[in-house]
């Protein structure tokens, strides 16, 4: 059966039937809809592998579903895979390698090494890998790219309600992957399963330390350096069976000195109004010493100067330079930097009784020192 031209109406019209019907559309030949015996419409694209001729089977590939799709995004779909038959295409048998297509996993790692490659981004970077590695990967990593739902990729937020923050990211994150996925020819790149997934509000937090709590931090990791501090409750092993206990050193749970390096991190934190990834992967090639700058080519906002106080430089000038290490915190490796802080954070807030405060509240604390002495938030 075929119209001349497919709308709203005469798709509606259509009475479900005890086999699959198809209507065509005269006005862009190849571009239909069918009809299940349930009652379901589809979109499809009709088509023969250019350069063969009538020789060639006709093939058919699904569009969407109508509601999600209206005939008009529909049309503007089929008009735009025909025109890929005609330069040579193959849609149905592109989407036949979907379905052994790569994994999650090896998609995401293949944009995120492109991401990189394309931005140059230390700190974007290492936050993108550590939200894929600890969220994304062990929750839909095995799944193939081509079967991943929008409510798989909906049942994935649902179970980070508790972190709304993060649970944004992570689904603005497989946005990207499937776009570059769309774009890779892995899946039908009108088909994010991210898209169209509501985000949790997400409170503007604005958290500013007390002279009095800047006190407490900095005697809390006074303390962290030279003694150590027990783990912060939520992050205590838990003890082990007493058959289990025999061969425990007397030494075990007793607080040890933190790294130098991560103290001296939350410390700059504190003292430069940095972020938390722009101080981790800070090179000493950054440091103008001369100057009082911090010098960033890698930030959320592009290339940026930053001056230093005099605390912010006495921090500096005690750390350690490692040969053939370009980092400032390298923490004694021969290669690359601290990766994380949240663990000897967690013990330094609860030390000092901060367990409200975040790491990113010490760079609004930094700003708000300058303010309250009634300068500007530019200065």
């Amino acid at each position: 059966m075929a119209v001349k031209s497919i709308t709203k109406r005469t798709v509606d019209a259509i009475k479900p039937s005890s086999l699959d019907q198809f209507v065509w559309d005269d006005a862009l030949p190849g571009f239909g809809i069918k009809v299940t015996p349930s009652g379901r419409r589809v979109y499809v694209m009709q088509y023969r592998v250019a350069g063969l001729g009538r020789r060639a089977f006709a093939k058919r590939v699904t569009l969407g579903e109508h509601g999600p799709l209206t005939p008009d995004e529909a049309r503007k779909l089929a008009k735009r895979e025909l025109g890929r038959v005609a330069q040579g295409s193959d849609p149905a048998a592109e989407r036949s390698r979907w379905k052994t297509a790569s994994t999650v996993a090896e998609v995401g790692t293949a944009y995120l090494d492109d991401a990189r490659a394309r931005r140059a981004s230390d700190a974007a970077d290492y936050e993108r890998r550590r939200i894929w590695d600890k969220h994304v990967v062990p929750a839909i990593g095995s799944k193939l790219v081509a079967k991943v739902s929008a409510g798989d990729v909906r049942r994935m937020h649902r179970t980070m309600h508790e972190t709304p923050y993060l649970a944004n990211r992570v689904v603005g994150l497989l946005r990207s992957v499937f776009a570059f996925a769309g774009k890779e020819g892995l899946r039908p790149s009108h088909d994010n399963p991210a898209m169209g997934v509501d985000p949790y509000p997400e409170e503007n937090r604005e958290r500013f330390l007390t002279p009095d709590e800047f006190r407490r931090l900095g005697e809390a990791l006074d303390r962290a350096e030279s003694v150590g501090l027990p783990p912060a409750p939520k992050k205590r092993r838990k003890p082990k069976l007493a058959k289990h206990r025999k061969h425990v050193p007397k030494s075990a749970g007793k607080p040890i000195p933190a790294e130098p390096a991560g103290v001296a991190a939350i410390r700059l934190l504190a003292t430069t109004g940095c972020r938390e990834n722009e101080i981790l992967s800070l090179r000493w090639d950054a440091v103008d010493f001369e100057r009082g700058f911090l010098r960033l080519a890698d930030t959320k906002t592009g290339r940026s100067i930053r001056p230093l106080g005099a605390a912010a430089i006495v921090i500096l000038r005690a750390l350690p330079a490692a040969e053939g290490n370009p980092f400032v915190l390298h923490g004694g490796r021969e290669v690359g930097h601290v990766k994380e802080l949240r663990r000897l954070w967690e013990a330094v807030r609860y030390a000092a009784k901060l367990e409200d405060v975040r790491l990113h509240d010490l760079r609004h604390s930094f700003a708000s020192v300058p303010a309250m002495s009634g300068e500007s938030m530019l200065v």
